[in-house]
């Protein structure tokens, strides 16, 4: 080779090195600016950094308690109203704030489910943090002289057991006097208890929706405060005041589930003994959203009649009342866990039907499931007029119900609504609303189409009792009952007194109670018959057998001394023009015996009554 060779491979040679060179010298002036972007190389911006991890760090924490607080949500999903069937919609009002129902059932009847996974809080406090972060108070370093611009914040947020870590994209350039230096990651770490929290959460979850154990709670509550199932000794008949009963359980609905938590002694009736870490707390209000239903009562007094002192039942020798009324309950219950002072809280939903948990089957019924969910539609179009007894338009709610199915459909404006009826033959439109009598009209949707429901004005009334050979301290049962509806109102009178009755045929009826109690001490009678006498008995033989009956000691109360019943019509023009109810009837002398209190029932029985309209 050449001289000339070598000294072209020489020139070759030092164009490398060179090459080699500058790459190199790039890469470490890149390598110093990464230093540099992490603080490291200048303190002169540690003050500037420090801050603004401050604010990631309060930003996350913010999120985090607004997470714990709406049930682990910072935005909540699309609101679905409720109903007066169902009365829960998607959130629950707590303290001034609105909080997503974990479990709950919309207005028209679907339910709603509505639980966040994990990783929906991570993305959720992550979009917390980078819409506050450009909010961070930096004004003290601008008044210093530095000169700081943020670029566009991307958030990732990691939430472990004990702690929430934050990792935040975004540059911070920053500059005084003749340094600069950007800041690209920032990271931060919270001490936080939510992922454990709301890993109890889940679990609680799971284990109500299967065990259905505050239904359970909610049933013994049931049993011990309202009358379900009984009887009481009494020739007289028993009542209740509804709305008393559904004070009643609301408070103990309230006080009770206060008392339940997860620790406790193995006997003790309040402790669940849940395999979770945190300690529970049920909150209840008598004031929130709720449906208290009894059966069989269409009016605010529940009545339970005796037996044994109608015609025919003398042989008993005793009375008693026997009752029975099923229950339909509907209210939310608040679950708060609390673990080293953080409390996670979500709402859910209690549902008591037919004295049971909702969806409870009833041991050895025959009664086939027909509780197919048929809001979920299929649907048709369906439009449905509300008028008055006059043609003119009434606003109301409107519900159609097939089969065991209520569907919520909305509310008419202007007396009009057009909506999405589920697909059903013969159902029934349901008509509520306020001064009307509740109007049920037969209507098939397969086809969709309009119908027109008329609904009847209520008007109330006052009533008056003349009662000829009163002794000034009766009290009386009154009940007026819609001969083609099953409308009841029931007056406890005098203490009541007011009754709201529509146009249509009724049929009153009255007991006047004596308003004091006799004493009828405990006996025996004996009752003797004739029977053949063994193989002589074909015979004619006969021999005489006798057998005792015992009839307890009784203290009755509410001696009935009068009554009677009476088919009566109401026009809507009478009711319109008149204030008053009068009924009139004639006491009797007030029984002394079983005998005569027997007596006194069988002439109530066929007894007529004058009511008329003044």
């Amino acid at each position: 080779m050449g001289k000339k060779g070598w000294e072209k491979k020489g020139q070759v040679a030092v164009f490398v090195i060179i090459a080699v060179v500058i790459v190199a010298a790039v890469g470490l002036y890149f390598l110093f600016r990464s230093i540099t972007n992490q603080s490291q190389f200048s303190p002169t911006f540690n003050p500037v950094e420090s801050q603004i991890l401050n604010c990631i760090s309060q930003d996350t924490s913010n999120a985090v308690k607004i997470a714990e607080t709406h049930a682990g949500y910072i935005t909540s999903p699309a609101f679905v109203a409720g109903s007066s069937y169902m009365p829960y919609s998607s959130q629950l009002d707590f303290a001034g704030t609105t909080i997503p129902y974990w479990r709950s059932i919309s207005g028209n009847n679907l339910p709603i489910n509505q639980i966040p996974t994990l990783k929906d809080m991570q993305d959720q406090i992550a979009g917390y943090i980078n819409s506050q972060i450009k909010n961070c108070d930096l004004s003290s370093f601008i008044q210093e002289g530095y000169s700081i611009s943020m670029g566009s914040p991307d958030a990732q947020v990691q939430i472990g057991s004990s702690s929430v870590k934050v990792s935040l994209s975004m540059d911070v350039s920053m500059k005084k006097g003749n340094q600069t230096s950007t800041i690209s990651t920032h990271q931060v770490q919270i001490n936080s208890e939510i992922g454990s929290l709301y890993n109890d959460a889940i679990k609680f979850y799971d284990i109500e929706n299967t065990k259905k154990f505050l239904e359970n709670y909610s049933v013994d509550i049931l049993n011990l405060y309202a009358p379900v199932d009984g009887f009481d000794l009494s020739c007289s008949p028993k009542t209740w005041d509804a709305n008393e009963i559904f004070s009643g359980l609301k408070n103990a609905t309230q006080d009770n589930f206060m008392s339940i938590r997860n620790n406790g002694p193995q006997n003790d009736y309040f402790a669940m003994h849940l395999p979770i870490s945190s300690s529970v707390r049920i909150i209840n209000s008598p004031g929130w959203p709720s449906t208290y239903e009894v059966e069989p009562a269409n009016s605010p007094v529940l009545v339970a009649n005796p037996v044994g002192n109608q015609q025919g039942l003398g042989m008993l020798g005793f009375c008693y009342v026997p009752y029975h009324f099923v229950y339909t309950l509907r209210y939310p219950v608040l679950v708060q866990l609390t673990k080293n002072g953080e409390t996670f809280q979500f709402p859910l939903s209690i549902d008591i039907e037919n004295n049971l948990p909702a969806g409870a089957n009833i041991t050895g019924s025959s009664v086939p499931d027909n509780n197919v969910n048929l809001c979920a539609g299929p649907y048709s179009n369906v439009t449905v007029n509300l008028i008055g007894s006059g043609g003119s338009p009434v606003d109301g709610n409107i519900t159609y119900n097939c089969f065991s199915s209520s569907c919520y459909i909305g509310k008419t404006k202007g007396g009009t609504i057009t909506g999405l009826f589920p697909q059903c033959v013969n159902g029934q439109i349901v008509a509520d609303s306020n001064g009307y009598m509740e109007a049920s009209h037969m209507f098939t949707t397969l086809n969709g189409g309009s119908t027109t429901v008329s609904m009847r004005r209520i008007y109330q009334k006052t009533v008056f009792l003349n009662l000829t050979n009163s002794r000034s301290n009766e009290k009386a049962i009154i009940t007026f009952s819609g001969a083609n509806s099953s409308y009841t109102q029931t007056v406890l009178y005098p203490q009541q007194n007011q009754v709201n009755l529509s146009e249509g045929e009724y049929n009153v009826q009255l007991y006047v109670f004596d308003n004091s109690t006799l004493k009828f001490n405990a006996t025996t009678i004996q009752t003797c018959t004739d029977v053949p006498s063994g193989i002589l008995g074909i015979f004619g033989v006969m021999s005489r057998q006798c057998s005792s009956t015992d009839i307890p000691a009784q203290n009755i109360s509410n001696i009935l001394v009068a009554g009677g019943n009476s088919n009566v019509y109401f026009s809507a023009e009478e009711l319109s023009q008149n204030n008053h109810v009068e009924i009139d009837t004639s006491r009797f002398n007030t029984p002394t015996s079983l005998q005569q209190l027997q007596i006194v029932y069988t002439l109530v029985e066929g007894q007529s009554i004058g009511v008329n309209l003044s």
